[in-house]
């Protein structure tokens, strides 16, 4: 019974493109203006189960952080970013270039690195037709078949619109294409001017609450390789391509400053006081160096083994990693010691692992 299902199926589905297609093909820009339709009718389905939100603020970051990606596509589609109300984290392309985003995942984003990393996954998606190729797997089809579909507009091919809208949805792509989204969205990142280990740290949280919750499969998590593995990967392409990883910049932790308070120069990281000097002259200058040296040195990726006092040439300094950030002989009279400073350094360092405590951070 199946068999003849499908053999039926195979013939309505070649009789039309046989209609469709008389007797030649059609431009590059119909068969685009046919994806776009495409996607504009999958799109009249999913608006009817969420409501669109409109807040321009919320509407605005999306759309700029969109524009800052779209250059680096390969196809001219108007790419457009929708935002669903919806707590599910999620985020989906539709043929022809349109994005939805759900609420929940707009609001689990720490950063405008990791909603570039969701949106520029999503891009390569619609981008490389991705949407379509998975359909015309699902469905037994060659895309030249699956094409009558874009040529009618929809029309009398509900069975492979459902399907479409079931693949963006439910992210079901196959491993090769979701690696294509993820090494490709990587260099929109990098290229765009975003850190790409926003990619990172929004998948390893990702990964979190799907350890938290395993009998929950939300649609982000029902794309293939599993969520570990797209961390993995995504860590050894950033490896491989020579870029820094840095966890800190993508989700905002081990963040330093410098201020005045009641007469003391206080320098902070993520808020909290890790040394301090008397408002006396040079003081503020050491301790503002101090903090830029410990933004560029200091990581999450940093082991408390690399964080250190030392002598040298008889004189103690406090080195993390490969960065001098002090020397004990520049010290103001009425300064913690160093050993307090590296031992309030680590506090905060360990402070941020705990807000996100999945990463492997010595990978």
């Amino acid at each position: 019974m199946r068999r003849r299902i499908a053999a039926i199926s195979h013939v309505l589905v070649l009789s039309l493109f046989i209609m469709a297609f008389p007797f030649h093909c059609e431009a590059d820009t119909d068969e685009l203006e046919r994806e776009i339709k495409l996607g504009e009718k999958v799109s009249e389905q999913v608006e009817r189960h969420w409501d669109l939100v409109t807040d321009p603020v919320r509407v605005a970051r999306v759309s700029m952080v969109l524009s800052r990606l779209t250059p680096f596509t390969e196809r001219d589609l108007p790419f457009e970013v929708r935002i669903v109300e919806e707590e599910m984290t999620n985020a989906f392309a539709l043929p022809g270039g349109r994005i939805y985003l759900t609420t929940g995942m707009l609001d689990f984003c720490r950063s405008d690195d990791e909603l570039a990393s969701i949106l520029a996954h999503e891009l390569v998606h619609t981008d490389r037709k991705h949407g379509l190729i998975q359909s015309s797997r699902n469905q037994r089809l060659s895309l030249g078949a699956l094409a009558v579909t874009i040529a009618t507009g929809g029309a009398g091919a509900a069975p492979i619109l459902a399907n479409l809208a079931q693949v963006a949805i439910m992210n079901s792509y196959s491993k090769d294409l979701e690696r294509e989204a993820d090494t490709r969205g990587l260099d929109m990142l990098f290229q765009s001017g975003y850190e790409p280990s926003g990619a990172v740290t929004v998948m390893e949280r990702l990964q979190e609450e799907e350890l938290k919750r395993p009998y929950v499969d939300p649609g982000i998590y029902a794309g293939h390789p599993k969520t570990r593995e797209r961390v993995q990967s995504l860590v050894g392409i950033i490896r491989e391509k020579g870029w820094p990883l840095e966890r800190k910049r993508a989700l905002r932790l081990l963040r330093t400053g410098t201020d005045e308070r009641n007469g003391t120069i206080v320098l902070n990281i993520d808020g909290k006081t890790v040394w301090q000097a008397p408002a006396v002259e040079g003081a503020a200058e050491l301790l503002e160096k101090a903090s830029l040296s410990l933004d560029r040195h200091l990581q999450m990726e940093t082991s408390p083994y690399d964080v250190a006092v030392h002598k040298v040439q008889g004189a103690k300094v406090l080195r993390v990693g490969l960065g001098v950030i002090v020397s004990g002989k520049d010290l103001i009279p009425g300064m913690p010691s160093l050993e307090e400073f590296r031992e309030n350094i680590l506090a905060a360092l360990n402070r941020a692992r705990s807000i996100h405590p999945v990463a492997d951070y010595h990978r």
